[in-house]
């Protein structure tokens, strides 16, 4: 069976400072995108693709040949991004990963095992969580209280106070069935805060359409170590993030 990942590369990250796309600052002294296409790479993956924006002349030339360039040339949001793919993959049957080009902590061992509990439950989606002490800043997981479902995702500038409160977030990585996700893409609007399309939205946009539903569930694997996917988006979480690689090099590497 075929599997894909498709790299989210396109933002400005903006509070990095620094003409340099965000995805492209060292972590480890590489930097964090080739860090995580080289994990990619270990693995029987058939195409990787960067979603390239804001200056991806520098991303084209620090990755050369290594993974196939997707332009997204307005940056209206990560489904968006991912469906600017389409092209390249939408007949395709497989897995699809979905990652965020500035995660260069996540082990390779991680992405195997949401690649793996996708396929095992032959899932329309499985979104990777993590359970943290502050989840400020982070999209919440909403879950159905008596199944313990996934039944949404929200993004904090949209959660109530009481969804606030969830500690369990999304880390921004995925696993999809391919089919699935480019038939449930469509149905994802602008209707929110940040007048973006989220990617997230595709859980509510699944269940909704029956793409996700009875045996085909939507369903998330919670991460052990929330430090895999630590935010950078910030000089300072930069700096933690290099610290955390050195600590811990036989792990994040």
């Amino acid at each position: 069976m075929e599997a894909f990942a498709i790299l989210l590369a396109a933002g400005k990250g903006t509070r990095m400072k620094s003409e340099l796309p965000k995805v492209l600052h060292p972590v480890g002294g590489v930097p964090m995108i080739a860090r995580l296409v080289g994990k990619l790479e270990a693995m029987p993956i058939t195409k990787i693709l960067a979603v390239i924006g804001h200056r991806g002349e520098l991303v084209k030339k620090c990755l050369g040949a290594r993974v196939t360039y997707v332009q997204q040339e307005d940056q209206l949001g990560t489904a968006h991004a991912v469906h600017q793919t389409e092209p390249l993959l939408r007949n395709r049957s497989g897995s699809t990963l979905v990652l965020t080009g500035d995660t260069p902590l996540i082990r390779q061992s991680t992405i195997e095992m949401l690649l793996a509990a996708q396929r095992a439950h032959t899932s329309a989606g499985v979104v990777l969580t993590a359970i943290v002490p502050d989840p400020t800043g982070y999209g919440r997981i909403i879950r159905n209280p008596t199944s313990g479902e996934v039944v949404d995702i929200i993004e904090e500038k949209d959660a109530t106070a009481e969804q606030k409160r969830i500690n369990e977030i999304n880390t921004g990585i995925f696993c999809f069935d391919n089919e699935s996700l480019f038939q449930a893409l469509p149905g994802i609007s602008n209707d929110n805060a940040q007048q973006e399309y989220y990617l997230t939205d595709i859980v509510k946009v699944m269940r909704q359409t029956g793409i996700a539903g009875g045996q085909k569930k939507f369903e998330a694997m919670i991460l052990d170590d929330p430090t895999e996917v630590m935010g950078i988006n910030t000089p300072e979480q930069l700096e933690e993030a290099n610290r955390a690689f050195y600590e811990h090099m036989g792990i994040f590497a």
